[in-house]
């Protein structure tokens, strides 16, 4: 009998579900590849598990499913991987929430609270609850409902290709741009560290972490640099047919000119769709980038009009340290999958 002619089936209650929460370590990555796909129709293998969840020089992530007792079927995961910040001048591993996973074949059973609660009291009983996430728009109103803070909004600013039109400049100006892998623009001395970085809230850039982060075999990361100036940069992907800024620095808006028009140039040559950023709404970042140029949706529909909550967990009175904006310092380098 078909699934449509078990009408009981669509009648049972949450209750009715037995699930087993397991914590999964490296050998179980296979089970969360079905998941990535139902979930963010992301194509992944084991290796970017490996390299997100066990690589990290912060430590290995914490993480758990729910797996259905009477078909063994996964069908939703929670976890967190540390991150290295500086909380008021203090080195401390805190964790981002990454990856909440719920299969559409399990919705509504309350996995997703479940699986949360198991991880926070985890993080609780090592005393290392203090978790960051940038929060998506069906798991944001969970998360609120758990405790979590929202601290501000991640936003997308975009150049689409009708606009790169009107960066022109010259061709020696343009041949000024230098552009290489990112690890090799590093190991040239590029220094991304950002340590003058002013915040009661920042990551913590080592060179391990940075080696880590653009190793993400999700991305190749490219970067751009501008003879004689050897502070100001852009690290940049292809992501389908647009380019996307992951990280920035100008210390000299000429070169920031440079570098954008080298970027407008690319998107005109081979059609792409434009050029995006996701980055901290009235944030350093977007500001830089709204000066070469960027735009945002400033609507609640319509292309790129997303808002993502940047949201943190802790205990009351830790969390209440860090409630304001200017408390922090996060960019699109920090986020888990960009």
């Amino acid at each position: 009998m078909s699934e449509i002619a078990k009408p009981e089936r669509h009648l049972q209650q949450t209750e009715d579900f037995d699930y087993e929460l397991k914590r999964i370590g490296s050998d179980d990555f296979s089970v969360l590849i079905p998941l990535m796909e139902d979930c963010f129709g992301m194509d992944v293998d084991i290796d970017y598990f490996r390299w997100k969840y066990t690589q990290n020089p912060a430590g290995s992530f914490i993480g758990f499913i729910a797996a259905d007792k009477a078909t063994g079927q996964v069908g939703g995961y929670y976890g967190v991987i540390p991150q290295i910040f500086e909380l008021d001048g203090k080195v401390t591993k805190v964790f981002q929430s990454c990856d909440t996973m719920t299969h559409s074949k399990h919705r509504r059973r309350g996995l997703f609270r479940k699986l949360a609660m198991r991880c926070y009291q985890e993080l609780r009983d090592e005393e290392n609850l203090f978790v960051i996430g940038f929060g998506g728009g069906q798991s944001t109103p969970g998360f609120l409902k758990f405790g979590w803070q929202r601290i501000f909004d991640f936003r997308y600013y975009f150049k689409p290709a009708i606009l790169c039109r009107f960066s022109k400049g010259s061709k020696s100006a343009i041949e000024d741009v230098n552009v290489s892998t990112a690890q090799k623009a590093i190991e040239d001395g590029l220094d991304i560290t950002k340590k003058k970085a002013s915040a009661k809230a920042k990551s913590v850039r080592t060179s391990e972490q940075i080696n880590w982060r653009l190793s993400n075999p999700y991305h190749k990361y490219l970067a751009l640099r501008v003879t004689n100036d050897d502070v100001s940069y852009m690290i940049f992907y292809l992501d389908k047919d647009k380019l996307v800024v992951f990280d920035v620095f100008i210390d000299n808006p000429v070169s920031g000119k440079k570098m954008m028009n080298f970027l407008s140039q690319e998107v005109l040559q081979n059609n792409f769709k434009g050029i995006i950023s996701f980055c901290q709404e009235d944030g350093r970042d977007s500001e830089v980038l709204k000066k070469l140029g960027f735009i945002s949706n400033p609507f609640s529909f319509g292309p790129l009009n997303e808002r993502v909550p940047f949201i943190q967990f802790s205990d009351k009175n830790r969390m209440e340290e860090y409630l304001s904006p200017n408390d922090w310092c996060v960019t699109t380098y920090d986020h888990d999958s960009l």
